[in-house]
């Protein structure tokens, strides 16, 4: 264990190492430091086996899955008796809904659902369908009891999906399990969501950039982060036009239609966890009942840049 320890004492006999592997239908890109090829390569190895792991259990593209299991309990009245993982996301989820006034929702699964069939076929879900779907939704639908980490889905044809959160999740897991290993100075690009250790070697931390320009402009700058999350969402590659209009893959809880006002969205906060489901809650949210919710939150910052208008905010607390 001394060994381990003088590793974050020494930073000249750091290292750096990266890696990248496709998981969760994004590529995941993990830098770090550490004293040797054989920690590294054992920590690399453990941290992408642990992110395998966790899209078998949080995953609702994966038959048989522990969150497909748990969706398919929905309106029975059964009890469900969580892994601590699906526990921890779904207490989490909570917090995250409640905080933003219900933007982010990992009950929105029916909508989602009913979404990709639209754009795989191409056609706009009808008024019966989207009301069916968005009776199927909402957070408060939910009920965990803590002390048997038990989940109860109220409403017939609840369907869970962690699209919103997941990946930041997973990506704080993969800070903590290279902490086992004694490695601290770490980064980890889950598909564009951030989590971040310390910072690398005789630097103040690491270099982020965030768009901060508005309509279409590339305008950036840069940000020296450490011991954070950050996330960007928005609709720019993913989008389904129907009619001459264009719907972000981003669906709103409330509406049960994808999003028409395209708001590029990123959001820097305490862990990968909180940025995630964040970026999402803002984007559905937009510029003026973002405000109103980034008041509330502690150690945040956000950047909104609604495309159509050409606007755009920028909130700290």
């Amino acid at each position: 264990m001394s060994a381990l320890k003088s590793v974050g004492q020494q930073p000249s006999s750091l290292r750096r190492f990266a890696y990248a592997r496709n998981a969760m239908g994004s590529e995941f890109n993990l830098v770090f430091y550490a004293s040797s090829d054989s920690i590294a390569k054992v920590a690399s190895d453990s941290a992408f086996a642990r992110i395998h792991y966790l899209n078998s259990l949080l995953s609702d593209y994966l038959d048989g899955s522990e969150v497909n299991r748990l969706s398919e309990t929905a309106g029975t009245g059964q009890r469900f008796y969580a892994s601590p993982i699906l526990f921890d996301i779904l207490v989490k989820s909570q917090q995250y809904s409640r905080q933003a006034n219900g933007a982010f929702d990992v009950t929105v699964g029916p909508i989602v659902q009913l979404w990709r069939r639209a754009v795989r076929r191409n056609y706009f879900p009808d008024k019966p369908q989207l009301k069916e779907a968005r009776d199927a939704v909402g957070y408060r639908l939910v009920q965990l009891r803590k002390k048997d980490r038990s989940v109860v889905l109220k409403r017939k044809k609840m369907r869970i999906d962690f699209g919103a959160i997941g990946k930041g999740y997973a990506a704080d897991d993969v800070l903590s399990v290279l902490k086992s290993f004694g490695i601290h100075r770490a980064f980890l690009d889950a598909g564009g969501d951030l989590a971040i250790g310390d910072a690398p070697p005789e630097k103040e931390g690491w270099s982020i950039e965030v768009s901060s320009g508005g309509g279409d402009t590339t305008a950036t700058h840069i940000l020296k982060l450490k011991n954070c999350g950050v996330a960007t969402s928005g609709s720019t590659y993913r989008h389904f036009d129907y009619k001459g209009v264009r719907y972000s893959h981003i669906v709103s809880p409330y509406t049960g239609v994808g999003l028409t006002t395209h708001t590029r969205t990123t959001v820097v906060a305490p862990n990968g966890t909180a940025a995630d489901a964040l970026a999402t809650a803002f984007s559905v949210l937009g510029i003026e009942k973002g405000r109103k919710v980034a008041k509330r939150l502690k150690n945040t910052e956000v950047w909104l840049l609604e495309q159509n208008a050409s606007k755009k905010a920028y909130y700290k607390n």
